[in-house]
């Protein structure tokens, strides 16, 4: 069976990756239809180089608006019923469209995700995120995972419909696990996780934004509420435990560089928070 497959990538400051990007998605064993890309108000020259490539259709918004409304606003904007999307600092694996619609031959499949592995592990911050906030669910092919990473996957429009859409509320992440478990109400509806659907993630991370990233995820990772203290300690407490288990397994291993790192990310965790807590108390 053919289909015709739009693809998406919400892009923000994406100048150092995002042509790799978009070069991955035209060299596909299988042709995509329709590459879209939104720039959500990127500062760099993410918006100049997508205008390079002629027939990508580029929408900016006027203001960073978030991932959530970016992904309802990508897919809106699809002329196809089969929307794929990676993100701007991914690149598909030669046969990674061939072999994630595969999945779309099973009956009750509405959303598939491939697996995402680290360019360069040799980086050390690179070596810790992969460890310990890797993007995919292992070699095998899962039915219906927890969630589904949203840094690459391909679903039908109209689950896309029926359930509403991401949630516009999610700005930085979590819109994927949301999006996965609303889903997952509907008895008719399946995930798929295609182990052999294989993107690359090029970010290379120092500790400032490893330690970023670690904030989003924990901080930002459901609902955005105004920062409260009880929220910085709890949030603060549970960054604690996790980073501490961290440290631990590592001293049994003399692994000293990630136990640095741990402890280098949860001192930043909290400055970070804090930050947040006080300027949204003004």
């Amino acid at each position: 069976m053919s289909y015709k497959v739009s693809i998406y990538i919400p892009a923000f400051n994406a100048e150092k990756t995002i042509e790799y990007s978009i070069k991955s998605i035209q060299n596909q064993s299988l042709s995509f239809d329709e590459i879209v890309v939104i720039d959500d108000h990127s500062t760099d020259s993410t918006n100049e180089i997508v205008k390079n490539f002629s027939e990508i259709k580029l929408i900016t918004n006027s203001e960073n608006m978030g991932l959530g409304f970016n992904r309802n606003l990508a897919i809106k904007n699809c002329n196809n019923e089969i929307v794929a999307a990676i993100d701007a600092d991914v690149v598909l694996d030669k046969f990674w469209l061939e072999n994630i619609l595969k999945t779309f031959e099973k009956n009750k499949i509405t959303m598939s995700g491939g697996k995402m592995i680290e360019k360069n592990v040799d980086n050390k911050f690179n070596s810790w995120r992969s460890k310990y906030y890797t993007q995919n669910w292992g070699d095998k092919n899962i039915l219906n995972p927890p969630f589904l990473y949203g840094c690459n996957t391909i679903q039908n429009k109209f689950i896309w419909n029926k359930i509403n859409g991401y949630d516009d509320k999610m700005l930085t992440n979590g819109e994927d696990v949301d999006y996965s478990k609303k889903i997952k109400l509907h008895n008719n509806f399946e995930l798929h996780y295609c182990s052999n659907a294989i993107c690359h993630h090029l970010q290379d991370d120092n500790l400032e934004s490893l330690s970023n990233r670690v904030w989003r995820y924990h901080s930002f990772g459901y609902k955005i509420k105004k920062p409260s203290f009880y929220r910085f300690i709890k949030l603060s407490l549970k960054q604690f435990k996790f980073l501490f288990q961290r440290i631990l397994e590592n001293l049994f291993k003399f692994n000293f560089y990630f136990i640095f790192i741990s402890f280098k990310i949860f001192l930043k965790f909290i400055s970070l928070e804090f930050k947040n807590y006080l300027s949204n108390k003004k």
